[in-house]
């Protein structure tokens, strides 16, 4: 026993500090640092394992044993479920786009966007909800027809869809093909689009569309 006492005296108290720290991770919001919070709890019961393996006391060397499986199946099984909720929402986007914008459909905007969905952008007023997204894709159609949504690159971070798009479409009196890039952040929660921002390259379409001019040198 005394041969061991030093791992104890120690040993307890590293256990306690990992425990902790493990406990403070899993109560965290944020997916990512919930995710190590499951592996340092994983880690902190194996240690106690072995540490009550030390003194003989085998049930609890079972309990935390338990534990770790525990916590190990915990961090895989929500791996899991962030790959999967980032697939869904990329598709989610992808149709949204191609559906709603490109296509124009403005029957099916409540598949992809929530009643209480909000836009963040300088101009134009969308208004709000669903209404206010359907009144912006028939503006913007009769705007430029043609209007259609090119996703260039995209990309998935926690709740937030990235997309590089190209817009293009034709100018409504000589028919010349205009076509300019946007960036654009979509916010998704259970399944729907909750909010959307971004910034348009406005100045090439402005040009294109003869509504400014270059300024001459």
């Amino acid at each position: 026993m005394e041969n061991y006492f030093f791992v104890l005296q120690y040993g307890q108290w590293l256990i306690l500090v990992i425990s902790i720290w493990a406990l403070y991770l899993v109560s965290s919001i944020k997916h990512k640092i919930r995710l190590k919070g499951y592996l340092m709890t994983a880690l902190s019961r194996f240690s106690g394992a072995v540490i009550f393996l030390f003194v003989d006391l085998f049930a609890f060397v079972i309990a935390n044993l338990i534990q770790t499986y525990i916590a190990i199946r915990g961090y895989l099984q929500n791996k899991k479920v962030e790959g999967e909720s980032s697939i869904n929402q990329e598709d989610i986007v992808r149709k949204a786009l191609q559906v709603i914008w490109t296509e124009g459909d403005i029957s099916r905007v409540e598949e992809f966007y929530a009643k209480n969905f909000k836009a963040d952008y300088p101009f134009p007023d969308w208004g709000e909800g669903i209404e206010g997204v359907s009144n912006l894709v028939l503006k913007v159609r009769e705007d430029l027809p043609g209007y259609r949504e090119d996703i260039e690159e995209l990309f998935t971070s926690g709740d937030e869809v990235i997309v590089v798009l190209k817009i293009s479409g034709f100018h409504p009196s000589t028919q010349e093909k205009i076509s300019f890039r946007d960036i654009t952040i979509l916010s998704l929660d259970r399944g729907k689009i909750i909010k959307q921002r971004g910034l348009s390259d406005l100045f090439s379409m402005y040009l294109k569309l003869g509504l400014i001019e270059m300024p001459q040198t």
